[in-house]
């Protein structure tokens, strides 16, 4: 289905939702979806109310770039329910540092979904490996002292 890209006055861009899409994709609460744009970039998104009414789901700044959208450009989108056990891309080296640490592993499946999807993401935004490493061994120190909020980890 074509939709709009569309730009809140915070500068991220979104797509707005039908409510025959929002219905399909939301039997038992589910919010969590795999989001196909121009048959060319598969994301894990979520489907958020919009103040004023209506849904949408974001689209990050990284996507816009990389398939040059820009507000008021349209855009297909394919979307699926999400079923993947994080709804979110476990990053490698998040995964590795887990597993080799099993008071962290035991912290972080402890947390909410959204505080794991939170720290995976902590890592995922960093480009390079060890930068990446770096994040995940930090996350591990920080969970095991107490901190579970991906907005305090890298404090």
């Amino acid at each position: 289905m074509d939709y709009l890209i569309e730009k809140f006055n915070s500068g991220m861009h979104f797509i707005k939702l039908d409510p025959v899409t929002v219905s399909t994709f939301t039997p038992n609460e589910n919010q969590r979806l795999i989001c196909r744009l121009n048959d060319q970039v598969d994301f894990h998104c979520a489907i958020l109310p919009k103040k004023d009414g209506g849904h949408f789901i974001n689209i990050g700044s990284a996507i816009c770039k990389k398939l040059k959208l820009k507000e008021g450009a349209k855009i297909n989108a394919v979307f699926t329910i999400d079923t993947t056990a994080y709804q979110f891309d476990m990053p490698e080296e998040l995964k590795e540092v887990l597993n080799t640490d099993p008071e962290a592993y035991k912290i972080f499946h402890s947390l909410t979904e959204g505080n794991q999807r939170g720290l995976m993401y902590v890592v995922s935004q960093v480009k390079s490996s060890d930068k990446r490493i770096e994040r995940a061994l930090t996350i591990a120190a920080k969970l095991k002292s107490g901190i579970k909020s991906p907005r305090m980890i890298l404090k």
